[in-house]
């Protein structure tokens, strides 16, 4: 039985069972040095891997069993948590250093190294490693931990694109255990329900099976390869512009207008239907551009220039009144504009 606590856990990106099933394996053909030497090195990672851990031989075969898959991923888990917090670690104090903004790298690195830590804690909830295991898991981060902060200080775009092509292959591991649980050779994990803890962080239905979490879990390096590789593709001192699905999610504030956690927005737009006929002081059923500036609860939040901006984008223009529905809308687009914005 999972007797996890449930209000600890932060919850992960509500995926639709369409993007899960729509991810695809890549991979991205490397341009210059720095990008080859950072695939080299994860193939021979994985190579060397593949042979102690006798993957080659049980792939070969078809031995590779719901044990070894399991042991695979959390080993796997454990090494892929790394990069995150080191690169979030390095950005931060350099942020402090140079006393300045680090425009939007330090919370998408260290969501993301949140993220591989809670595939881990998943994988465990399905089996509970030897002594052994655990020695190797700390052997090989320590070694991996040492190599990539040295590596992270020399080439950061190194760095970015080794993981890249690391989430690449981990989009292809989850891919071919998800083709072998639909094939039949994984009955456990084919009937398998999917543990609570797994439930709880991916907000999934309470009868959802294992093979969901596989997909979500697959989502996620797919979502990892993606931003770094547009890691990579930036210099270290560029804004990060990408919207990271996991800064929504992990380090996003509950206030009632910024920072607004998909998970909760549903308790949040109840809250900010409640503030719209607070402020709608002649029950007309609409706000105007004014009744709106004045609320202290957007000039907290954002310049008034900008939510000019805002407005005109979500349909006001002169003496045009928002409707609930349309302020909804621009208060969605405030969350999302400081979760982006004030980093």
């Amino acid at each position: 039985m999972d007797d996890t606590p449930g209000e600890n856990i932060m919850t992960g990106p509500a995926w639709s069972k369409e993007e899960t099933d729509s991810v695809e394996v890549t991979h991205r053909p490397p341009a210059g040095i720095v990008d080859h030497l950072s695939l080299y090195t994860v193939k021979t990672l994985r190579f060397c891997f593949d042979i102690v851990s006798g993957y080659v031989v049980k792939s070969k075969v078809g031995a590779m069993k719901e044990r070894d898959w399991i042991r695979r991923i959390m080993f796997l888990e454990t090494v892929a948590g790394v990069p995150g917090m080191v690169a979030g670690m390095s950005r931060h104090l350099r942020s402090l250093r140079a006393m300045q903004r680090d425009y939007g790298w330090i919370h998408s690195l260290l969501a993301e190294a949140e993220n591989e830590r809670m595939h881990l804690l998943i994988a465990l909830k399905l089996r509970n490693p030897g002594i052994g295991f655990r020695l190797l898991v700390i052997a090989g981060q320590a070694g991996f931990f040492a190599y990539y902060t040295i590596a992270y200080i020399i080439s950061p775009r190194y760095c970015h694109r080794l993981v890249a092509y690391l989430e690449e292959e981990a989009v292809y591991t989850y891919t071919k255990l998800i083709e072998q649980i639909d094939g039949g050779s994984l009955p456990l994990f084919k009937h398998m329900k999917a543990p609570s803890f797994a439930v709880k962080y991916y907000n999934l239905d309470k009868d959802a099976m294992l093979r969901e979490v596989f997909n979500c879990m697959r989502m996620d390096e797919s979502a990892h390869r993606d931003a770094n590789h547009h890691f990579g593709d930036l210099k270290p001192d560029e804004p990060n512009v990408m919207t990271d699905h996991l800064v929504k999610h992990h380090f996003g504030s509950f206030h009632i207008l910024q920072g607004v956690d998909a998970c909760a927005w549903k308790f949040t737009e109840n809250a900010l239907r409640k503030e719209f006929h607070a402020l709608d002081k002649n029950k007309n059923g609409t706000l105007s551009l004014e009744e709106l500036k004045e609320a202290p609860a957007i000039k907290d939040s954002v310049d008034l220039e900008q939510f000019e901006e805002m407005w005109r984008e979500v349909g006001g223009t002169g003496n045009k009144e928002l409707s609930e529905k349309e302020f909804l809308e621009l208060m969605r687009k405030i969350s999302n504009f400081d979760s982006e914005n004030f980093r």
